[in-house]
């Protein structure tokens, strides 16, 4: 009797151990809706991403997946923003990175090569691209960024 309460309490246990490690972020339901095609349905799950992130890359792919989709919707001024709200993360993370490994090299390939010809196709297309710039420049101000370098 008492291997078979042993048995029961170990599989109990292991369980809720899966649960736990199963158990998805913000970002991971806004990526699997956008993947969907959801991209109302993922707006509140970005916004809580880049309101309260766990770390500057998660706000950067949360602007990232915004920026793709205003850029389907045929919104161009919200995909520049979005587009470059991502870059400036990105390339801050890039730069403050105190470990460098692989991760950092695909994270500078996006702030210095996928992103800027992302926003130079969009570029011809937006009303006003030096106001969107100082719009994100101004709500991604280096104080407020710096909460997330590691010193």
């Amino acid at each position: 009797m008492k291997k078979v309460t042993f048995l029961l309490a170990v599989f109990a246990m292991t369980l809720l151990l899966t649960a736990c490690g199963a158990q998805k972020n913000e970002l991971d339901i806004g990526h699997d809706l956008v993947k969907q095609g959801d991209c109302a349905g993922a707006a509140p799950y970005l916004e809580d991403t880049i309101a309260a992130p766990d770390d500057l890359m998660d706000m950067a792919y949360a602007y990232f997946l915004k920026g793709k989709c205003a850029e389907d919707s045929g919104n161009v001024d919200g995909a520049f923003e979005n587009y470059y709200a991502a870059k400036i993360v990105a390339c801050y993370a890039v730069a403050n990175d105190v470990h460098v490994n692989l991760n950092t090299y695909a994270r500078s390939e996006y702030c210095q090569k996928i992103i800027p010809e992302m926003l130079a196709k969009l570029e011809p297309s937006v009303s006003n691209p030096a106001a969107i710039k100082e719009k994100v420049d101004s709500v991604l101000h280096a104080k407020y960024l710096d909460q997330f370098v590691k010193k």
